[in-house]
């Protein structure tokens, strides 16, 4: 059962608020996703990033989808994890990165 259609349009209210706001914004973390690319939609003239899932390319754009930049949706702008990425060369071991020029 659903509940009354009191109950109902109580759950469907949109908040201006989100679980940074409340200091719990860490417990939506369950994903991953790469931030590919970004661009401006030509008809809204809205701000994307353009990010991809882990999928596949039957889901989304080929695997892709769109989240507004500059409005934190998601957390995608307060909540990332990056990576300096080295090539290691001949010789690397396993905790000992031998790192190449590229």
């Amino acid at each position: 059962m659903l509940g009354t259609d009191e109950e109902l349009k109580e759950k469907q209210k949109i908040t201006d608020r989100d679980l940074e706001d409340y200091g719990i914004s860490w417990m939506n973390l369950n994903h991953s996703v790469v931030i590919s690319g970004w661009g401006i939609d030509p008809k809204t003239n809205t701000k994307y990033w353009i990010v991809r899932n882990s999928y596949g390319e039957k889901w989304g754009m080929k695997g892709d989808f769109w989240v507004r930049r500059g409005e934190n949706d998601f957390g995608i702008e307060s909540e990332t994890t990056a990576y300096d990425v080295r090539q290691c060369g001949k010789g690397s071991t396993p905790g000992n990165c031998i790192e190449t020029k590229v």
